[in-house]
């Protein structure tokens, strides 16, 4: 019994040890792959619960046809930042999706900005950068200016190009299931 009661608290401390050693990129890349498997799969109220309090009202209704009038096909994470002001993060996804109305495929890049809170990430909020903004209705298209994605597909800086380039979107121009435009 006196072995037990000396083993758990030092099994407690070697818990929370590996807990804090835990990187950022990595707490950053975990909540980024969880809350984007979730909406693709059509979990928006799962997702919901890794959006800050202040932009969650704003996910919801952004993502509600997500799972019946969009069916997302394909989520790629391509890229992201823990270096913007502030202790925020970003992250850029390439969505490939289907409009259920018109079976059409068509694709979508998003930057989500991620803001550091209680040991990971929340995201804070979403803007569109290129391809079908049907997507996500109700959110804006990024500005041509810091931080957007160039015309050789890499997410600038200002005058710097990001180390990791980013695939490019289709243009707004719907493809169909068979790759047509």
């Amino acid at each position: 019994m006196k072995r037990l009661a000396l083993l758990l608290p030092i099994a407690a401390l070697s818990g929370c040890m590996m807990i804090d050693s835990i990187s950022p990129e990595v707490r950053l890349g975990d909540q980024v792959h969880a809350l984007n498997d979730e909406v693709r799969w059509g979990r928006v109220d799962l997702a919901a619960q890794r959006v800050a309090p202040s932009h969650r009202a704003a996910f919801v209704a952004s993502h509600r046809a997500w799972g019946s009038e969009v069916h997302v096909a394909d989520a790629d994470v391509t890229n992201m930042d823990l270096g913007l002001e502030g202790g925020r993060a970003a992250s850029y996804v390439n969505y490939s999706w289907i409009d259920e109305h018109t079976m059409e495929l068509r694709a979508t890049t998003v930057r989500q900005i991620w803001r550091g809170e209680n040991e990971g990430f929340v995201l804070v909020s979403e803007e569109i950068l290129s391809g079908d903004e049907a997507l996500l209705p109700g959110v804006p298209r990024a500005e041509a200016a810091e931080g957007a994605v160039s015309d050789e597909g890499a997410i600038t800086s200002g005058d710097e190009e990001a180390s990791e380039p980013v695939a490019q979107a289709s243009s707004t121009r719907p493809v169909d299931a068979q790759g047509m435009r």
